[in-house]
């Protein structure tokens, strides 16, 4: 009899007769999950479709508890939709059209979801739909192609243009159309060249200075070392600055010279903080340093200088690292770098950030005729890294009013700019193939 009674206890206790016990436990709910999110097309011409164009939204997903019931899209705009989804699968792949807008050019994120019956929410995915406008009809020409060696930079000494790169080459135009290479001192890769009156200055890995008094024809060495990387070169009436990298430190690194290149004074007191220099031009009596760092946590800054010899740092955004390019149009002062940044100075203290409609994109030459302002580059190494991307994106803009405005061009294909000049009636660009090539080439526009 008591046998019966404890059994007859543990039953009630089980089932929680009172309202106050544990009942049965509840089913486990299983929130889905969602992977390798993909927009197709991920990028249309401004105001395609008439304004509008569907776009198709794809993903994969698991659900353990195989009650997918909706699929939710957060817009660009803010608004939400709502699409039936009903699933009793464990995984597969979910497909919608999606209606988004082309009237305005820029790049905008979709997130996408999904819910199940009992409510609950999967991990959220986005993706970037990008809307740029009509890109300028292709009006660059092809001068040099696949040339055994990459190019790194160009000037134009007022008679003629001067393009420096790998193991020490270079080459001269007076035109801009035909090329001579000349005969250089050195074989380390020459990175950066400036030029003013009769003085073309390049500079490049092994603290390597070299000069010419005649065009780029001749050149003889006037600086060499070890343990710096020289990637940027401005004269002033008064003098050479020469700006890098100390390789066995990641600082900062610059040296001037008084005499046209004779001997060299490293600037000691320059300021420490992770950058290094870039990029270097003296115009509207100021210099002007592009810097990059290591850190991908780091933000974007310009160092300047009215003497070359006492430097200030100046934080333009907290987070975009490198500004490969620095120039002056005349009126202000330009510096462009990763990620499709471009930011306009009057007096090269004072920044503004200026928008551009493209991304994935890093700007690292720039030139001015007069009237036009042109950058240029390369698509962002970390997108190429990963493979061949699917089409060619854009990779300059061209400005008649400071930026304000943009029309979007290409150069032919994969091609990347690496440095730029204006001079005799037409742009001049020298880079590479394509970022990973190491093939040099040469276009020209008129």
């Amino acid at each position: 009899m008591r046998k019966s009674i404890l059994i007859l206890a543990l039953l009630l206790a089980g089932c929680g007769g009172d309202g106050d016990g544990a009942g049965p436990p509840p089913a486990v709910q299983h929130a889905p999950f969602i992977s390798n999110l993909k927009l197709s097309p991920d990028n249309v011409v401004y105001m395609t479709g008439g304004g509008a164009m569907e776009v198709s939204a794809e993903l994969t997903f698991s659900d353990a508890g195989r009650d997918i019931r909706t699929l939710w899209v957060g817009m660009p705009d803010g608004t939400r939709l709502e699409f039936s989804e009903a699933s009793s699968a464990i995984t597969g792949t979910v497909s919608e059209q999606i209606a988004i807008s082309t009237n305005v050019a820029g790049t905008f994120t979709v997130d996408i979801w999904l819910v199940d019956k009992a409510g609950d929410s999967s991990n959220h995915l986005a993706a970037k739909f990008e809307v740029v406008s009509d890109v300028m009809p292709t009006a660059w020409t092809r001068r040099l192609g696949g040339l055994p060696f990459e190019l790194n930079d160009v000037s134009w000494t007022g008679s003629s243009f001067v393009a420096v790169g790998g193991d020490g080459k270079v080459l001269t135009s007076t035109d801009g159309i035909g090329w001579v290479e000349r005969s250089s001192p050195v074989g380390v890769d020459l990175i950066a060249v400036a030029s003013r009156e009769s003085d073309v200055v390049a500079v490049g890995g092994d603290a390597t200075v070299v000069l010419s008094t005649d065009g780029g024809a001749t050149w003889s060495i006037k600086h060499t070392g070890k343990q710096v990387r020289l990637a940027a070169v401005a004269i002033s009436p008064s003098q050479i600055v020469t700006g890098g990298m100390e390789l066995q430190t990641g600082d900062a690194f610059m040296m001037r010279s008084l005499d046209r290149g004779e001997t060299w004074k490293v600037i000691d007191t320059l300021p420490q903080s992770g950058h290094f220099i870039i990029d270097l031009i003296h115009a509207n009596g100021l210099f002007v340093a592009g810097t990059d760092v290591f850190s991908w946590e780091s933000d974007a800054r310009v160092m300047v200088s009215v003497d070359g010899q006492v430097w200030h740092e100046i934080i333009l955004r907290d987070d975009v690292a490198a500004l490969h390019e620095v120039l002056h149009d005349g009126q202000q002062f330009i510096a462009a770098g990763s990620d499709a940044t471009v930011f306009a100075s009057p007096d090269g203290y004072n920044w503004k950030e200026l928008n551009t409609p493209v991304d994935r994109v890093d700007y690292l030459s720039s030139a001015w005729n007069g009237s036009r302002l042109v950058v240029a580059g390369g698509i962002t190494w970390w997108y190429w890294w990963v493979g061949t991307p699917s089409f060619e994106r854009p990779i300059g803009l061209s400005s008649t009013d400071g930026g304000a405005t943009w029309e979007i061009l290409n150069i032919d294909g994969y091609y990347q700019s690496n440095g730029m000049a204006w001079g005799n009636g037409r742009f001049v660009s020298v880079g590479q193939v394509t970022p990973d090539s190491g093939e040099g080439a040469i276009y020209s526009w008129d």
